[in-house]
């Protein structure tokens, strides 16, 4: 059963109250930054609702007919559609699909409920099928849209949901999750300052071989800078391992440069544990420099998630260009086709 959250029971007591005044909308849009959950909230309100005998609290009581079902991944009266693929959309024959299961009488005589997620994925002629079921719900039929970049779906379908808005909680109240759930040596708050305070994004950060690859990278690039290593090593060590989170990273360094650069304060960075070095790195650009070298590692990171380039010389170019110490002149320097 889904694992309860304890930034969620906020708004697990406003759903609640909404369900015990028989209140609770046709669908739900649980929208917020990722790594807070939403998906595993979308999960436990499911099997809350689906179960025959529920807690006092409003949560599934693991014990029942619908329960077991449930967590067997074979309860007849619940969908979750998804992407057929990692980064696809989900299509309109995924919602014509859908929309014939929730016509049908719940077979257990109580819900009939579907999560979406990422709802955000949506195509636009699914979003448009979508809207149809939207704007006329089956009885007793419960839609779920879970969206991390909920301005991409339709304003036509978010006026139609409920909206549940999730944001990170104070670190003081995840801290203590945290610590119980990471290996010793790693440090909780830092993990939350990278993760934008998101509970979950930041365990998944502490995965150690995860976390030391992020080292390993700033170190690199930070003796390309220096001249202690060739822009060709540098390239082979940012191809290996995860290529487009290597490059996240990368456009998320840079983009903190620019806010160092352009701020006269201390500005608040997506990498605040690695603020001297980005501060240093910063005093070597100009800010037009700066504004190249983002614009250079975005246009790479998408590139290469699109297998459009060689990512090994496209990366010997961008170290290359960093290890000369000036800007390169160019508006958008070069990637090089694959």
């Amino acid at each position: 059963m889904a694992e309860r959250l304890p930034w969620h029971e906020p708004l697990w007591g406003q759903l609640q109250s909404r369900r015990a005044a028989g209140r609770l909308p046709h669908a739900w849009l649980l929208a917020g930054p990722e790594g807070l959950g939403k998906r595993v909230f979308a999960r436990r309100l499911a099997a809350a609702l689906l179960c025959e005998a529920p807690e006092s609290a409003g949560d599934a009581c693991t014990r029942c007919r619908a329960c077991h079902l449930f967590q067997a991944g074979s309860h007849p009266d619940y969908r979750a559609v998804q992407p057929s693929e990692e980064g696809k959309a989900i299509k309109v024959d995924q919602i014509r699909e859908l929309s014939d299961f929730l016509g049908f009488t719940a077979q257990y005589g109580r819900h009939k409920i579907a999560v979406l997620e990422p709802a955000d994925r949506l195509n636009v002629n699914a979003a448009n099928s979508l809207l149809k079921t939207l704007e006329e719900p089956p009885g007793n039929s419960l839609l779920v849209l879970v969206a991390s970049q909920a301005a991409r779906l339709p304003a036509t379908v978010r006026s139609r949901c409920q909206k549940l808005r999730f944001e990170p909680p104070p670190v003081g109240e995840t801290l203590p999750w945290l610590k119980s759930r990471i290996a010793a040596g790693l440090e909780a708050q830092i993990l939350l300052e990278v993760a934008g305070g998101a509970p979950l994004a930041a365990l998944a950060l502490a995965d150690p071989p995860r976390w030391n690859r992020r080292r390993h990278l700033i170190d690199s690039y930070d003796r390309v800078l220096s001249g202690t290593t060739d822009p060709v090593r540098a390239a082979e060590t940012w191809g290996q391992g995860d290529l487009a989170e290597n490059l996240r990273w990368l456009v998320g360094w840079h983009s903190d440069l620019i806010r160092l650069k352009m701020s006269s304060g201390s500005p608040r960075l997506g990498n605040p544990d690695l603020r001297a070095l980005l501060r240093r790195w910063a005093d070597r650009w100009s800010a037009r420099e700066l504004f190249e070298r983002l614009d250079s590692a975005v246009r790479l990171s998408v590139l290469c998630a699109t297998s459009q380039v060689n990512a090994q010389l496209s990366l010997e170019v961008f170290f290359g260009d960093g290890a000369e110490g000036v800007g390169s002149g160019r508006s958008s320097p070069p990637v090089i086709e694959g």
